[in-house]
C-alpha cells in the first residue's frame, strides 16, 4: 500500500509519533512518505496559539505536497490546541486535493487531553467535506509518542493488519 502521513508538529511530538507510524507501517511492506507541515510564522506563545486554534485560523505554510491522488491511505495528524487542529493544518487542508475516494485515518496528540474528541471528530469532518473516507481514528497523549507497541496496535485495530 502507498501511505501518506500529514502532519504538524511544533513541539516535537507529533514528529516523533510520525516516525513510530512510518516505522510501524514500513514494516508491513508498506510505501510510506512522511508529509511535514511547517508553518513559518507561527506564535512561540502557547496563548496565542490556543486562541488562534479556538478561533479556527488557518496559517499560511511552507510549500509542501498537496495533491494525495497518488496514495490509497492518507494518515493526518496534528496537535490539539484548544479543542481544534493546529491553524497549519487548516492551512494545508484548504489547498490539499485528491482525497476523493481516498482513505483516511486521522490522530492526534495532546498534553491534558481536554478536547481531543472534538479535534478527532473536526478533522475527520474536514477530510470527509473532501471525499476521503476515514476508517479510523486515535489519540495519543504526549507521554506515548514514542510507544511503539501502543500505537502498532491502534494501527493493526485500524487497518486489520
Amino acid at each position: 500500500m502507498n501511505i501518506a502521513i500529514v502532519y504538524y508538529s511544533y513541539s516535537g511530538n507529533t514528529h516523533r509519533a510520525a516516525k513510530v507510524v512510518e516505522e510501524v507501517l514500513e514494516s508491513q511492506n508498506n510505501a510510506v512518505r512522511r508529509l511535514r507541515i511547517e508553518a513559518p510564522s507561527e506564535s512561540n506563545n502557547f496563548f496565542v496559539q490556543a486562541l488562534r486554534g479556538l478561533a479556527k485560523k488557518k496559517s499560511e505554510i511552507n510549500p509542501i505536497e498537496t495533491d494525495l491522488s497518488g496514495y490509497d491511505l492518507i494518515i493526518f495528524a496534528t496537535p490539539v490546541w484548544a479543542r481544534e487542529m493546529v491553524p497549519a493544518m487548516r492551512g494545508y487542508l484548504e489547498k490539499a486535493g485528491g482525497l476523493s475516494g481516498r482513505k483516511a485515518i486521522v490522530f492526534v496528540t495532546y498534553g491534558s487531553g481536554f478536547g481531543k474528541e472534538h479535534c478527532l471528530d473536526s478533522l475527520k469532518s474536514v477530510i470527509q467535506e473532501k471525499g476521503a473516507t476515514c476508517i479510523g481514528r486515535f489519540s495519543l497523549s504526549q507521554f506515548k509518542v514514542n510507544d511503539r507497541q501502543l500505537i502498532k496496535n491502534l494501527l493493526q485495530k485500524e487497518l486489520n493488519l
